[in-house]
């Protein structure tokens, strides 16, 4: 049963991936992620995730975490979060788009090498 359900995942990655822009029905972006997905959304597909209002941050801030498949994007701002799945993309092309002069108010982690 696990190695089924491991198969399907995979595909659905890979079906996920084919395609460039959003992912899903949910559309509610905040702010301070707005632009993230309009360039991620260039070279990928962005699929919206959770929104938790009321977070304390100092600074905007955007997160990457790979994952099997995927890249983990958390977009912070000063009044709260939001998680991104971003399919398509490698880590490396993620750094590249991140690191544009488009997001100079940004502190942008990468997990190290």
């Amino acid at each position: 049963m696990r190695n089924a359900l491991e198969a399907s995942l995979r595909l659905g990655d890979i079906l996920m991936s084919k395609n460039k822009g959003r992912a899903g029905t949910h559309t509610t972006i905040i702010e301070a992620a707005r632009p993230v997905v309009k360039l991620l959304e260039k070279k990928g597909r962005v699929s919206r995730g959770v929104i938790t209002a009321g977070v304390g941050a100092r600074t905007q801030s955007i997160k990457v975490t790979p994952l099997p498949g995927a890249l983990h994007v958390m977009v912070v701002s000063k009044g709260s979060r939001q998680e991104l799945h971003v399919y398509g993309i490698t880590l490396s092309e993620a750094k590249l788009i991140l690191t544009s002069i488009e997001f100079p108010g940004y502190l942008i982690n990468f997990p190290s090498a």
